[in-house]
């Protein structure tokens, strides 16, 4: 399974693991604009609210399932974070990506 963990620039203090959580997502080409859509369902407000809160501060990251020692940076120069409470889910509207080796 993929494991995606977002985590403060300031601090690096742990918004969200997909993995400790126990998290859906995907993520996917954004349709009609440039960069990625990552969804994140089954989100507690807990964890949605700081998320948005902190919109312009996120460290985004992803490490394909069995990669041992790549992982991808995920980031939004804007602080494009949406949050659905009722829906429980988490979109970032990612337009940079970083793919390097730990």
């Amino acid at each position: 399974m993929d494991h995606l963990y977002i985590r403060h620039t300031v601090g690096g203090r742990l918004f969200l693991d997909s993995k400790k959580h126990e998290l859906p997502f995907s993520v996917a080409p954004a349709e009609g604009r440039e960069g990625w859509k990552l969804c994140i369902d089954a989100v507690d407000e807990s964890i949605g609210a700081p998320i948005c809160r902190h919109n312009d501060e996120l460290n985004i990251f992803l490490v394909a399932d069995g990669a041992v020692d790549q992982k991808t940076w995920y980031y939004s120069t804007h602080g494009l974070v949406e949050y659905d409470a009722a829906a429980k889910q988490l979109i970032i509207w990612a337009d940079g990506k970083i793919d390097y080796t730990v």
